[in-house]
C-alpha cells in the first residue's frame, strides 16, 4: 500500500462546443467556390430506442443537390431527403454504442462530413457515468476511484475503451498511457515542426509526460469532442528535461500509476489556467508544457488555450459547468464501493443543487478553501478526489504515524475529529471524521479491501504561521476521498455559467 495525493501542482478556457461538426472534405466547383458540408443533430447522445435528427448545410451548392447519407454503428437511417434524415437506435444495447453518420454531397463527393451519436441502454441518463473504488487495474489501489473512458480519434468510429482511468477532482484534463491508446492512432500537436509535450507534477513527488494529442472523448452519454489530452510515454528520440523530473518517480506505466490513466474534472477548464489567467502564454512561460523535436532539446513553449489538455467536461454540449460525484457512506474497510460521477450543474432534472451549502473557491492562491482543525487555521486547504485519504497537518505529532506506512496514521483507537471548512467568501460548516488505525484497516480481509472510510496520513509537520505577509509551514488540509463517502459532492469550472442565484465558479457544495 501507498499513499497516493494526485492533487496537480500545476498552474490551473476552453469554448463550449455545440452540435455543429463542422466543415468535411470540400471540392471547388466550376466558378472556384468550394463545396462544403456540416451537420447539426437534434442529439448527439440518446438512449435505445430514441431518435435524432441530423441536418445537413451544403455550402456554395448552386444546384442545390444537398447530400446522400450513410451510417457506421447500430440503429438504422430512415425518412431521408436531401437535407436531413433520423437516426434510429435500436430497441435494445446492452452497452454504450457510439455510431457516425455521414453525408455526401451528391454535387461533389470529396465533400463530407460526418457525426457522431452515442447510444446507451434503456433506463441509463445520458450525464451520469459509473464510477467505484474496486482497486484498480493493478490491485490493490487503496480509495482509488475508477471508471472507463472512450476515446476516439476525432470525427471517426476508432475508438477504443480504456478502463482503470482515476477520477481526480484536484486536476484538469485526461491523460492516457499511450499503450491503451496504441490501436486508434490519435495525432499529435505540432508547431514549427516539433511536437508539443506536457509534463505534469502531483504532490506525492510523481510526475507524468508525454505527447499533447487530440481526441474525442465519450463519457456516458456525452461527448467531448476534439480535445487536447496527454497521451502518457517516455521520449525515444531525447530526454525529459530536469525541469519536469526534478528528481521524481517516473510513472509512465501501469504498475507506477496503478491506473491506465487520469481524468482529471477540477474546478479548472484546462491544467496552465488559473482565475482566467493562462500562465503559459508568452508572459510568463511555466515548464508545464515544451516543444521537442527528436535528437533535439526541448524547450519551454508558449501555449494557447486550445493546445492544452482540457477538462473534457467544458467541451460537453450542455452538461459543462462541472460534476457531482456520489458514494454511500464507508465504515471502517469494505471490498470495494459503486457511485456515479453525474455531469452538469443545474443544467437538467437530476443535477440540481438542492439543499447542498455552497462553499466558493480562493482563487488567487489555487482554488482552495479555509480548514480550522485542531486551533490550526489552514488557509490553503481543498478537496481532492484523488487522494486517497484525509492529508492533515501533524505538527505536534498529536496523531500516531505508523511505522510501517509512514505516509498514515496508526492511532491506538478510533479517533473521532471535527474540523470547519469555510469558502472564500461563502459557505461554512463542520466536517465530523474518524481516523482509524491503518495497519488494522489494510490487515482486514486479508488486505483484498479497496475502500476505507476512515484513512488518514500526515501532511507536513511544520505549524502553519501567519507572517504578515502570507502563511508558512503545512497549511492544507487535503479532503481525500474519505470526505466523499456518504456525500452528494459538486464542483463547479472557473470560467462557466452556473444557476441563476448562485455565485460565480467555481466553489463546491456538499
Amino acid at each position: 500500500m501507498k499513499s497516493l495525493v494526485r492533487s496537480f501542482l500545476g498552474l490551473a478556457v476552453v469554448a463550449t462546443l455545440g452540435l455543429l461538426v463542422g466543415c468535411g472534405g470540400g471540392s471547388s466547383t466550376p466558378s472556384g467556390l468550394t463545396i462544403s458540408v456540416s451537420l447539426t443533430a437534434s442529439s448527439q447522445s440518446i438512449n435505445a430506442g430514441g431518435t435524432s435528427t441530423i441536418t445537413a448545410v451544403v455550402s456554395n451548392d448552386s444546384s442545390n443537390q444537398g447530400v446522400n447519407w450513410t451510417l457506421s454503428g447500430v440503429g438504422t437511417l430512415s425518412g431521408a431527403t436531401t437535407t436531413s434524415v433520423v437516426y434510429n437506435a435500436p430497441t435494445s444495447v446492452t452497452t454504450t454504442q457510439v455510431v457516425s453518420v455521414t453525408a455526401t454531397s451528391i454535387a461533389s463527393s470529396a465533400a463530407t462530413a460526418s457525426i457522431q451519436i452515442t447510444v446507451s441502454p434503456s433506463g441509463t441518463s445520458s450525464n451520469v457515468q459509473p464510477i467505484s473504488v474496486d482497486g484498480g487495474p493493478v490491485p490493490i489501489y487503496p480509495n482509488g476511484v475508477f471508471t472507463s473512458v472512450q476515446v476516439c480519434a476525432p470525427g471517426t468510429t476508432t475508438c477504443t475503451t480504456v478502463d482503470g482511468i482515476l477520477v481526480d477532482t484536484g486536476s484538469y484534463g485526461l491523460r492516457v498511457l499511450s499503450g491503451a491508446l496504441s490501436t486508434i492512432g490519435l495525432q499529435p500537436i505540432t508547431s514549427n515542426g516539433q511536437t508539443l509535450n506536457n509534463c505534469v507534477a502531483f504532490a506525492d513527488g510523481s510526475f507524468l509526460w508525454g505527447q499533447v494529442e487530440l481526441a474525442d472523448v465519450y463519457l456516458s452519454g456525452e461527448i467531448a469532442s476534439s480535445v487536447p489530452v496527454q497521451v502518457i510515454a517516455d521520449p525515444t528520440g531525447f530526454s525529459i528535461p530536469s525541469t519536469c523530473d526534478q528528481g521524481g518517480t517516473d510513472e509512465d506505466n501501469q504498475t507506477a500509476l496503478g491506473a491506465n490513466g487520469i481524468l482529471g474534472v477540477g474546478p479548472e477548464p484546462n491544467d496552465c489556467t488559473l482565475a482566467g489567467v493562462n500562465y503559459c502564454d508568452n508572459s510568463s512561460p511555466a515548464a508545464v508544457y515544451y516543444a521537442c523535436a527528436s535528437g533535439s532539446t526541448c524547450t519551454v513553449a508558449s501555449v494557447p488555450l486550445n493546445d492544452q489538455v482540457t477538462n473534457p467536461i467544458v467541451a460537453f454540449p450542455v452538461d459543462n459547468n462541472g460534476v457531482i460525484l456520489n458514494f454511500p457512506a464507508v465504515s471502517g474497510a469494505q471490498p470495494s464501493v459503486s457511485g456515479t460521477m453525474t455531469f452538469g450543474v443545474g443544467t437538467q432534472s437530476n443535477n440540481g443543487l438542492g439543499s447542498q451549502t455552497v462553499y466558493t473557491m480562493d482563487t488567487t492562491d489555487g482554488d482552495v478553501i479555509r480548514t480550522t482543525y485542531a486551533g490550526l487555521f489552514l488557509p490553503y486547504s481543498f478537496i481532492d478526489s484523488g487522494s486517497n485519504a484525509y492529508f492533515i497537518p501533524n505538527p505536534t505529532a498529536e496523531i500516531t504515524v505508523c511505522t510501517d506506512f509512514t505516509s498514515f496514521f496508526c492511532p491506538s483507537s478510533l479517533l473521532n475529529e471535527t474540523a470547519t471548512n469555510a469558502g472564500a467568501t461563502q459557505g461554512s460548516g463542520n466536517v465530523p471524521f474518524q481516523i482509524d488505525n491503518t495497519d488494522n484497516l489494510f490487515a482486514t480481509n486479508g488486505g483484498a479491501d479497496a475502500a476505507y472510510g476512515d484513512l488518514g496520513g500526515p501532511n507536513g509537520t511544520a505549524t502553519c504561521t501567519n507572517t504578515g505577509t502570507g502563511y508558512t509551514g503545512s497549511c492544507s488540509f487535503d479532503w481525500g476521498l474519505p470526505f466523499f463517502f456518504g456525500k452528494t459532492v459538486y464542483v463547479t469550472i472557473d470560467g462557466q455559467g452556473v444557476p441563476t442565484g448562485q455565485p460565480a465558479a467555481p466553489w463546491w457544495a456538499y
